[in-house]
């Protein structure tokens, strides 16, 4: 596999994390404060390139007040053939009228926890594991706003 292989793998690995939550799936799809409470979705990967994108997508904000996630990957470097360095940014997008939830947190918030259970101290991306790197908050636009949370890939010596 070509290093260029294993990022696009990597890219996939993250947004299968993702969409195997289906709290997450929840928080993004429905526009509701209990969206906890909302069906579950059958098939996640309907939110592909409608809330989910694999990466660092500004999304048209004009339609329906929703949610996103964005990934994009920086610092990549080749080590011995392979990637073996380099930080996921995952982007998390919110209108301003879906952040209030009822489960005492706001949208930003919940979904930034449910995605560092999924991703700090893991593996299965590169060739060790991702660790927390930073988080900051977002400003898009006077309707959007959201929060990013980065991940370092640590290789294994």
């Amino acid at each position: 596999m070509s290093r260029l292989e294993k990022l696009s793998a990597d890219k996939l690995t993250v947004m299968q994390r993702i969409l195997s939550s289906q709290d997450i799936c929840k928080a993004l799809k429905y526009s509701d404060t209990d969206f906890l409470e909302q069906p579950n979705i059958e098939d996640t990967s309907i939110l592909i390139y409608e809330q989910v994108f694999p990466y660092k997508k500004i999304p048209d904000f004009n339609k329906d007040k929703t949610s996103f996630i964005t990934l994009s990957f920086h610092n990549y470097r080749p080590i011995r053939n392979s990637f073996k360095s380099g930080v996921i940014y995952i982007h998390v997008l919110v209108h301003q009228d879906l952040m209030k939830t009822d489960y005492g947190v706001l949208r930003t918030d919940y979904l930034i926890t449910q995605i560092d259970k999924l991703m700090n101290s893991t593996q299965g991306i590169g060739i060790g594991k991702v660790e927390f790197f930073e988080m900051d908050e977002l400003t898009i636009n006077e309707k959007y706003m959201g929060v990013y949370i980065a991940y370092r890939l640590v290789e294994f010596n």
